[in-house]
């Protein structure tokens, strides 16, 4: 898998060129951080979008299976180049799909309102259990 990856971005530096292959990996790395580790920001922002957590793991399991998926299409005997290419689409598609879906769930949080202060509860003694003296 690590080979297959390493040869993905050698085709999509190719493909896009160096800057915009780099900037394609900043976005997706990016998004996925955001989503997860961003939501630390504010103590109440993880249980606005608790999914965000959830980004990263996701991405790793779907990128997982569409190279499975790749695999499955080379040992049919599918033409190299043409499964290559279209699963090489494919992944970008779901890797950018993964960074906005972890970006949507810092700004959901990021916007979210905090939860209302939970009233202290301030104990005050009885009026008739201190007599007063003072006169008005």
């Amino acid at each position: 898998m690590f080979s297959e990856y390493a040869a993905r971005r050698r085709r999509m530096r190719n493909a896009f060129g160096d800057r915009a292959q780099g900037f394609f990996e900043f976005l997706i790395l990016g998004g996925l951080l955001l989503g997860s580790l961003g939501l630390v920001v504010r103590e109440w922002m993880p249980t606005a979008a608790p999914w965000g957590f959830a980004v990263p793991v996701v991405f790793l399991i779907g990128y997982l299976l569409i190279d499975s998926r790749r695999q499955a299409s080379l040992a049919r005997g599918d033409d190299p180049q043409k499964t290559t290419h279209s699963y090489d689409w494919f992944a970008l598609w779901w890797s950018l799909g993964c960074a906005l879906l972890g970006v949507a769930a810092f700004v959901i949080a990021w916007t979210s309102a905090p939860p209302p202060p939970i009233p202290e509860d301030v104990w005050s003694p009885p009026e008739s259990s201190v007599p007063v003296d003072i006169l008005p």
